[in-house]
């Protein structure tokens, strides 16, 4: 196995059908602020930031093609954790080293200004997508290039900590994310992995099939898995109050 990454752990991601939705669990009830949004042909995202500066993004399809791979995705698995994305500080050099680690890259993009990437595939990673990519813009940059201002988490917003993974093999999965530069503890019988510089972190329980749980959050109560919506959120508040400000 060779040196991991030096990266950081950017978003998560959610697969939804549409916006008004999904938005209002992730925005109107837990607070996050809309800082950038992306369209193009095939799919399109909105990143909200929540009150620990951690971003989540919604993405949802664009075209009505079937195989359009944010549909095919919601067919077969719904509204859950769709990746994770790491940021590098050069993108050539990083994949060489998941290479070099007996990982898989695919869909490589070396070629944009202000961003490239390749993905990880899901069955070596342990069910679910994996994004390595370089960004020639600030979160600011991207917000200002498409004219938005970004919008700040409302009063008293949840934290958005990152998601909970089950693998049935820990061993397996405490070298595969050492690879992608996390450094890991072991609490409570699961991994914790966290990166330099960033407000997520992942928790890898025992068990199976492995693939994304739940989101964690502190600031809100527990709730439920909700189809088109996204994945459960793991809460620490037992009161059944979120204790927002509206917007």
């Amino acid at each position: 196995m060779s040196d991991g990454l030096t990266a950081q752990l950017d978003h998560v991601a959610v697969a939804v059908p549409d916006w008004e939705t999904a938005q209002r669990r992730w925005r109107d009830e837990l607070g996050g602020g809309i800082v950038a949004w992306g369209d193009n042909a095939v799919f399109a995202s909105r990143q909200l930031q929540f009150a620990n500066g951690a971003k989540l993004e919604l993405l949802r399809p664009t075209s009505t093609d079937p195989d359009n791979f944010v549909r095919r995705f919601l067919r077969r698995f719904g509204s859950v954790v769709h990746h994770v994305t790491f940021k590098v500080p050069d993108l050539g050099p990083a994949l060489e080293v998941v290479r070099a680690g007996g990982l898989d890259v695919v869909d490589v993009d070396l070629g944009g200004d202000v961003w490239r990437e390749g993905f990880l595939r899901p069955s070596q990673v342990g069910g679910l997508v994996v994004q390595v990519a370089w960004s020639g813009h600030t979160d600011h940059e991207w917000a200002a290039s498409i004219g938005h201002i970004p919008e700040p988490p409302a009063p008293r917003a949840a934290e958005l900590l990152g998601p909970t993974l089950r693998h049935p093999d820990l061993d397996r999965a405490r070298a595969l994310w050492t690879l992608l530069g996390a450094t890991i503890t072991e609490e409570a019988g699961a991994l914790c992995c966290r990166w330099p510089d960033s407000p997520l972190d992942i928790v890898i329980e025992q068990g199976g099939p492995a693939g994304p749980v739940a989101l964690r959050m502190r600031g809100t109560h527990s709730l439920p898995a909700a189809e088109g919506i996204g994945p459960a959120v793991s809460g620490d508040r037992t009161d059944g109050s979120l204790g927002l400000s509206p917007r």
